[in-house]
């Protein structure tokens, strides 16, 4: 009885609003009429609503409302072409700033009626950056992390500049005892640490094969590039050599899956990566990478993590092979008063017949984020402290060792964000300890560089 009420009432209401067509343009003005479409819209009567704005349309093609409510209409109604060419010529009429808000919205909603998902956040970026008020650029966020949820390509570009110390890892000393000698090598040219600017850029890409409830499939693609310019002081010290000659870049393919597990708080996937790396613009090996991972919601704020995985290298220009295991164990929280925390611990052994790609690694590593900002940036610091140790090396008699401590604080500017991005400045000092002068580096950089903020 309800449902034949509800159904009633609306063929009473469609009565209504067609009865309101057929006499509006002798009763109703053309702001009655708009305001009509505008109901009609809302309440669900969609096709009414499309042939109200078309009458506005064909009274005046400039009418911004009626392109807004038609394309609106139009996407109810599954005529995607049709809401996309009406949004188009809303986002043409549009000036003020709540137009144009209001038409780059309907821009997206088409778009993303469409299939064009990836079209659409960037559309959704567009609303955000021109939004009238805080409320209405929130709304445009969530929208985009919406569209993002639903849409199967998932795109992530890198850039980022960053002044260096020690640009090639080269020894932080001018002399090195070597080979058991009783005195001491000078050391020149690229032995010795370079100072220069990197300049980093990368893109990474998802396409999701299978979402359900229990799993996810996706197809994995990445490149990366990082070049250096070096300094006056550089090039006194290696005057023959150049920036390019440390750059390095890198491709690769890849699969990965994961299952919810029983419960619903935890996940268990597996990925294979496939890849290639240059350095100096040679090929430097190429690489086969299987790894598992397991992750579970701890309590109401909290994520455990474990990683193993493999990595078959194989050298190219004279490069010796390698076999790389390595396991992650992590864990992240959100504070009370919505600071941040992640701890994690690694442990990584590489198996070569080349001493300085046989050794075995640890790691410790510790995030902390502030919720509230400090001046103009919101800050998030960094240490991790690791011990290498190597069981021979071609340079001296005694076991290679060396202790590494990595301190960074980064700033992100929330408050300079354009279309959705907002810049970051990260303090980077490093320092290794080593047993042998030759292996002992410094570097102190500053990267500035770029992040979503949705």
């Amino acid at each position: 009885m309800a449902r034949s009420s509800r159904r009633l009432g609306l063929i009473a209401g469609a009565l209504v609003f067609i009865a309101a067509q057929a006499s509006a343009q002798a009763v109703l003005s053309p702001g009655q009429i708009r305001d009509l479409a505008g109901q009609a819209v809302l309440q669900g009567q969609s096709e009414l609503a499309f042939d109200l704005s078309g009458a506005l349309i064909e009274r005046d093609e400039n009418d911004l409302g009626a392109h807004l409510i038609r394309s609106r209409a139009a996407r109810n109604l599954g005529r995607n072409d049709d809401a996309l060419s009406h949004a188009r010529r809303a986002w043409a009429l549009a000036e003020a700033e709540d137009a144009r808000y209001a038409a780059a919205l309907a821009m997206a909603q088409a778009l993303s009626s469409s299939g064009r998902r990836t079209a659409a956040q960037l559309w959704l970026r567009r609303a955000a950056q021109i939004a009238p008020n805080e409320a209405l650029k929130a709304r445009a966020a969530e929208d985009f992390r919406y569209v993002r949820r639903q849409n199967p390509w998932s795109t992530a570009l890198r850039f980022s500049i960053a002044p260096s110390s020690n640009i090639n890892n080269g020894s932080r000393n001018e002399t090195s005892e070597l080979f058991g000698l009783p005195f001491e090598f000078s050391l020149g040219g690229e032995a010795r640490a370079l100072s220069g600017v990197e300049i980093s850029t990368g893109v990474s890409t998802r396409y999701r094969l299978v979402k359900s409830d229990r799993k996810r499939t996706d197809l994995l693609f990445g490149l990366s590039h990082r070049t250096y310019v070096l300094s006056d002081d550089a090039k006194d010290i290696a005057p023959d050599a150049e920036g390019s000659d440390f750059a390095t870049s890198s491709v690769f393919v890849g699969l990965q899956e994961d299952y919810a597990l029983p419960g619903g708080k935890a996940r268990l996937g597996w990925e294979l990566r496939l890849g290639r790396t240059w350095y100096g613009g040679d090929p430097l090996m190429s690489y086969n990478r299987l790894g598992t991972t397991y992750r579970r919601a701890t309590g109401d704020n909290g994520m455990l993590s474990l990683s193993l995985n493999r990595e078959g290298q194989s050298g190219e220009d004279g490069r010796a092979d390698a076999t790389i295991w390595s396991a992650q164990l992590g864990y992240g929280m959100s504070l009370p008063r919505g600071d941040t925390l992640s701890l994690s611990t690694s442990f990584l052994t590489s198996e070569s017949a080349a001493d300085y790609l046989d050794y075995d690694q640890r790691a410790i590593s510790a995030r902390y984020g502030l919720a509230e900002a400090i001046g103009p940036a919101f800050l998030v610091f960094g240490l991790t402290l690791s011990d290498k140790r190597h069981d021979s090396t071609g340079v001296a008699s005694q076991k290679r060792h060396e202790k590494t401590a990595k301190a960074s604080v980064t700033a992100i500017l929330r408050d300079i964000e354009y279309y959705g991005f907002m810049p970051t400045l990260t303090l980077n000092a490093e320092r290794t300890d080593a047993n042998i002068d030759l292996y002992e580096t410094e570097n102190y950089g500053i990267e500035l560089g770029i992040r979503s903020a949705f």
